[in-house]
């Protein structure tokens, strides 16, 4: 079951990232995106290797990593999955909370409309974290800029793949956000995070801590792989 529920994530990622048309980045997807490192390129090489750094220099420059212009209308939010490689973790002047990572949401002028920061809560070298941004109403064209304004050349962080994914918390047949057909996470909204938390539910045996009524998608009374289909079926519109 393990196989084919991965199997399941995969086509999943791929197909929501073909659907939704944002501009993926990764070693294999990167056209558009733009590095203000001139040393650096984006290549799969650099990418693959960690070397797309964000800190700010000693010139006071913020090395950023910025995504093409995309269309974000019928958009509530945006998510982005961000694999964040932390650089010279274990150096005895590393400070984890100088390797904040930033997303800022930015208009087709380049003007910051909305941000939001995280940062990594233990030290080790390759982190996965989750940030998301409301769309305001009304906005057609968008951007999305990565920065570490408060990394510095010790205490770095690179981007190694940001997948993003386009929100819309109105869910279909009627729901209310209090009772959302997978919400498995409780988050109030249904998105790819409850495909992989019902994946781990299922791999793991334990439903403590999802939302039982939420996870079960197709309504038979059970939590079962089905679900995952089911709830596959309705991220990509099949409901």
């Amino acid at each position: 079951m393990k196989k084919v529920l991965t199997t399941l994530i995969a086509a999943l990622t791929v197909l929501m990232a073909m659907s939704q048309e944002l501009p993926q980045f990764t070693s294999d997807d990167f056209d558009g995106w733009s590095y203000n490192n001139p040393g650096i390129g984006l290549t799969s090489v650099n990418i693959g290797g960690g070397k797309i750094v964000l800190y700010v220099n000693s010139q006071g420059l913020a090395l950023t990593l910025c995504s093409p212009l995309f269309s974000c209308q019928g958009m509530d939010s945006i998510e982005a999955n961000v694999v964040w490689f932390t650089k010279e973790f274990s150096a005895s002047n590393f400070d984890i909370s100088r390797t904040a990572l930033t997303m800022v949401l930015e208009d087709d002028q380049g003007n910051p409309l909305d941000s939001v920061t995280q940062v990594p809560t233990v030290v080790r070298s390759t982190h996965t974290l989750i940030l998301r941004l409301p769309v305001p109403p009304g906005l057609q064209t968008a951007g999305l800029r990565f920065v570490s304004w408060t990394g510095n050349v010790v205490s770095s962080g690179a981007i190694k793949r940001a997948l993003l994914y386009a929100i819309n918390s109105s869910t279909p047949g009627g729901d209310t956000p209090t009772s959302v057909v997978g919400d498995v996470d409780s988050d109030g909204a249904c998105t790819i995070g409850d495909v992989t938390a019902l994946v781990d539910a299922l791999l793991n045996g334990s439903y403590d801590g999802i939302n039982r009524e939420g996870a079960d998608v197709d309504k038979d009374g059970n939590i079962t792989i089905g679900d995952v289909t089911a709830l596959i079926d309705r991220l990509l519109g099949g409901n």
